[in-house]
């Protein structure tokens, strides 16, 4: 055990940091020499806990070690004076867990190494304001793989020697990562499962389209906020003509082979992430349309219509021609507190006999006035 030459502070014989040997304030060297000591015994009597102190400049990016206990440097697997280095380059990703008072959970917070190398210096500056650090690092080690390590620490500030001091202790929690990581992939897994039934829940086993719960569903949320600001919503109702004759004619196989072209058809001709094309029943199809005019729904039900008879699907039982054909009805309305979804479905449905009692292979439009009834079609 040596002294500084300045003043009466012991230096141990194996001290590699900079604090006792240069130009700092007394109370500054005391305290690091006490803390010394104090690690050195605690290491001494066989504690698991990896003691450090460590040190580093305002104003400055390099980190430093004025005391790492032997049990570090094993783990490390480094020369005396290298612990920081090393340890700096072996973290592959640093973990904070902190309770959110709103949501009463706890939230992490993860850095990797690149990410980490950005933000040092502020992590430090937050660490000297509030006077404690604790973080849960992932490291790579020669010899023992992938470590995780549990930080601690108190941190005090010289502002007379422009030196902030970490009073750390380390703690290996691999099991216990370990444990968490599974069970993280155990809630992601599941939570994937649970998102792909709620899909599931939502689409037509056939036609690989939204069904009918989710156009229910899209109906009342579409009314609801078209109600609020007071915009138009369309409705378009389909239905394939004469189907039961092309499935007596066809078959079954070849039947679900029609419904899925039309729905391909409606499906790929919608564009605005609010319009929605379902399958609503048997071999009938709906598509919602919001802050779509009249005239816009009707163009757009002809689109269909026309996209469709162009498949050229062979249909010998037809009584509009050869090739498969749909029949449309179209229905638009402002949403208000006087009328409820299901009368605009009624509206675009009345609409639809129209169309297929009138010859089929055609769009009838009607507009939707709930104290006047049905207009007349365009």
């Amino acid at each position: 055990m040596r002294t500084s030459s300045s003043e009466d502070i012991p230096i141990p014989g194996d001290y590699s940091g900079c604090i006792l040997r240069g130009n700092f304030s007394r109370e500054l060297k005391k305290r690091v020499a006490h803390s010394i000591s104090c690690y050195q015994e605690a290491e001494n009597i066989g504690s698991p806990a990896i003691q450090y102190l460590s040190a580093w400049k305002e104003k400055e990016k390099i980190i430093w070690y004025e005391f790492v206990g032997e049990q570090f440097r094993r783990l490390l697997m480094c020369d005396r004076g290298k612990e920081a280095e090393v340890f700096r380059d072996s973290i592959l990703e640093r973990r904070v867990y902190k309770y959110d008072d709103f949501d009463h959970e706890v939230q992490q917070e993860a850095l990797d190494r690149t990410d980490l190398m950005k933000v040092r210096k502020k992590l430090r500056a937050e660490s000297k304001k509030t006077g404690f650090n604790e973080a849960v690092y992932k490291v790579s080690l020669k010899g023992e793989g992938v470590v995780w390590l549990k930080d601690q620490a108190v941190v005090e500030s010289y502002p007379r020697d422009h030196i902030s001091l970490s009073h750390g202790c380390l703690m290996v929690v691999t099991k216990e990562m370990e444990v968490e990581e599974q069970l993280t992939k155990t809630e992601t897994a599941l939570h994937g499962a649970n998102r792909e039934l709620e899909r599931l829940a939502n689409l037509d086993g056939l036609t690989q389209i939204p069904n009918r719960r989710s156009f229910d569903r899209a109906m009342q949320r579409e009314w609801k906020r078209l109600r609020r600001e007071t915009g138009v919503l369309s409705l378009i109702l389909c239905d394939v003509d004469d189907f039961k004759a092309f499935n007596d004619t066809y078959g079954h196989q070849a039947g679900d082979n029609c419904l899925r072209s039309v729905a391909r058809v409606l499906n790929s001709q919608i564009k605005r992430p609010a319009d929605l094309a379902a399958r609503y029943g048997g071999e009938e199809f709906a598509v919602i349309l919001p802050n779509t005019s009249a005239e816009g729904a009707f163009h757009q039900a002809e689109s269909f219509r026309s996209a469709i008879e162009m498949l050229f699907i062979p249909h010998a039982g037809s009584s509009t021609g050869d090739y498969v054909t749909v029949s449309f009805g179209v229905s638009t309305f402002v949403p208000g507190d006087d009328a409820a979804p299901e009368a605009l479905i009624a509206k675009t449905d009345a609409a639809l006999y129209q169309a297929k009692e009138s010859g089929r292979n055609k769009v009838v439009a009607l507009l939707f006035e709930p104290d006047k009834g049905v207009n007349n079609g365009v």
